[in-house]
């Protein structure tokens, strides 16, 4: 592929969105363009590519095929990606670990586990997942990071944590059972809560549960 090919991709990706109208592009034409240049085997696309990654509105449909294509790429631009992880501006971080977390490579786990104590609650959402997708070959760091965000956030937050602790299964148990027993209410009841959505895999866990049947607090409880 030339470059010439590559630069009429990427002024596509430069047109502004509106249907219909000359000079400007359809977000279906910039999708595709998106996506042509992360199937591009040519490690050129890479600059241009991420350039414009970095100046997408996050969230939006360009953004996320934008990001398919940096994974195409991971390779060459990994350096440029895990630069965002500690980039001041959180949409950063939060693209850096949303592609990370499709790597799911073990390499990039001490480069991602600070991102699940981030400020931003966008970030740390993104940081759960990548944490658990790439953290099966060293879980005891991951999980250790992953269960000082227990009882933090709202109901969306904490199912996404509770997420990140089932795709562990049975090893996520003796983090969780040792929370149990924290001194904050909200800490326990969130333990107690994904605990249980581990099922059968967390059967070890029944006793120190059975002991929150006591516990002073209705939620508590009522998890457990």
């Amino acid at each position: 592929m030339t470059n010439h090919t590559i630069d009429q991709l990427l002024a596509i990706l430069d047109a502004p969105t509106q249907a219909g109208t000359s000079g400007m592009r359809t977000e279906t034409e910039r999708r595709q363009a998106a996506m042509n240049l992360g199937m591009l085997k040519d490690p050129a696309v890479v600059p241009g590519l991420l350039q414009r990654l970095r100046a997408e509105t996050p969230g939006c449909g360009v953004h996320e095929t934008l990001t398919w294509a940096t994974v195409q790429h991971i390779d060459t631009a990994l350096p440029e990606v895990l630069a965002m992880l500690t980039d001041a501006d959180p949409h950063l971080r939060r693209t850096g670990a949303h592609i990370l977390s499709k790597v799911g490579d073990p390499a990039h786990l001490d480069a991602l586990t600070p991102l699940v104590a981030d400020e931003d609650v966008d970030v740390a959402l993104k940081a759960y997942r990548a944490v658990a997708h790439s953290g099966a070959e060293q879980a005891d760091k991951a999980l250790d990071a992953l269960a000082g965000r227990l009882g933090d956030g709202d109901a969306l937050q904490r199912d996404a944590l509770t997420a990140a602790f089932h795709r562990f299964g049975e090893a996520a148990v003796p983090a969780l059972t040792a929370a149990l027993t924290d001194t904050d209410a909200e800490v326990r009841e969130h333990a107690a809560d994904a605990l249980g959505h581990l099922g059968e895999e967390a059967a070890t866990a029944s006793e120190a549960l059975a002991t929150l049947a006591t516990d002073e607090v209705d939620a508590v409880r009522l998890a457990a």
